[in-house]
């Protein structure tokens, strides 16, 4: 996620339309799977289903690797309730965890789990002796990477279930996950449940879980692997850096003058570049997401103070 991602560094002047303002990312992938349902309706006999859903023996026997992204924008074209739910559920869920973790990060993290989900649906499909044979598709595998993610967030927010009883999300997602599984289980055994992918939904859970407790994000991914390719950059003090300066040449800034207390306080910033602030930021907004801003280091705070400062002067050049 980069830095000028975050709602503290955009521009106000925006807008609020609907690819800009609160979780443009979850709008644009709500947006993706609703044009994608309306062509489905719209060209029923010639819409390529058969090229873009997702098979056991499709995927893993003819590497038709593509379908475990596209199966998951597709969904049953004979009504409304299948994507009506999953969409819903993205939107009312999914707009808090994009807050927690940005627009980029989210959108990688989703689509992550539709992946995963798929290739879980494929796998037990090809190994059960009582395979299913009908294709996944369905957002819901992603859908429930992001409520579980969620649900580990907020564990005793309450919803409406029905629209009608009160319910925490860790007590709601338990029952559907323990229904799921068991729904698995006898697909497995030969019962059939049209129009269940079960297998998906427990994968994509799966996957929630692991990215939520081991904290899996792509960008600390990208900075770990960044961070190999060139030297490790370090925040000091203002008496660490004063010390290191005395060792090579006499300091000749006038502390006396407001010039010279500006200069003063520039040569203790965090001479860093822009994509290692970025990383180090999402790991420290993360960390007070967890544990809360008073268990910060110093460092920690040196680094939020720095990422403050270049916002401040980003907003004073666009005026």
């Amino acid at each position: 996620m980069g830095i000028y991602d975050r709602e503290y560094y955009r521009d106000g002047s925006r807008g609020s339309g609907w690819f800009s303002g609160i979780a443009p990312v979850c709008k644009t992938i709500i947006a993706i799977n609703v044009a994608v349902f309306l062509l489905q309706i719209l060209f029923r006999e010639s819409f390529p289903t058969e090229w873009l859903d997702a098979r056991g023996s499709d995927v893993l026997r003819h590497g038709q690797v593509w379908r475990l992204v596209t199966s998951s924008f597709l969904h049953d074209s004979h009504g409304f309730l299948h994507i009506a739910f999953n969409m819903l559920a993205l939107w009312f869920l999914g707009r808090d965890v994009e807050e927690i973790y940005g627009g980029r990060e989210f959108g990688l993290m989703y689509l992550a789990g539709a992946v995963v989900s798929t290739l879980v649906f494929c796998l037990i499909d090809s190994m059960s002796p009582a395979a299913i044979q009908a294709p996944a598709i369905g957002a819901s595998g992603a859908v429930f990477t992001v409520v579980v993610v969620y649900t580990m967030y907020y564990p005793t927010r309450e919803i409406l279930l029905m629209f009608f009883f009160p319910m925490q999300m860790w007590l709601l997602l338990v029952l559907i996950l323990a229904g799921d599984l068991l729904g698995l289980i006898q697909s497995i055994q030969g019962s059939r449940f049209a129009g269940t992918a079960f297998a998906s939904h427990l994968g994509g859970a799966a996957y929630g879980y692991l990215y939520k407790r081991y904290d899996l994000r792509f960008s600390r991914l990208a900075w770990s692997w960044r961070r190999k390719r060139r030297p490790r950059f370090r925040v000091v003090s203002a008496e660490s850096a004063g010390d290191s300066i005395s060792r090579s040449a006499p300091p000749t800034v006038n502390l006396s003058s407001p010039m010279g207390a500006t200069e003063s306080r520039r040569s203790s910033s965090v001479a860093v570049e822009e994509d290692d602030i970025e990383e180090r930021l999402d790991e420290i907004l993360a960390k007070i997401a967890r544990e809360g801003r008073e268990h910060l280091s110093e460092e920690e705070n040196r680094i939020l103070e720095e990422a403050s400062r270049r916002a401040r002067n980003r907003r004073r050049e666009r005026i």
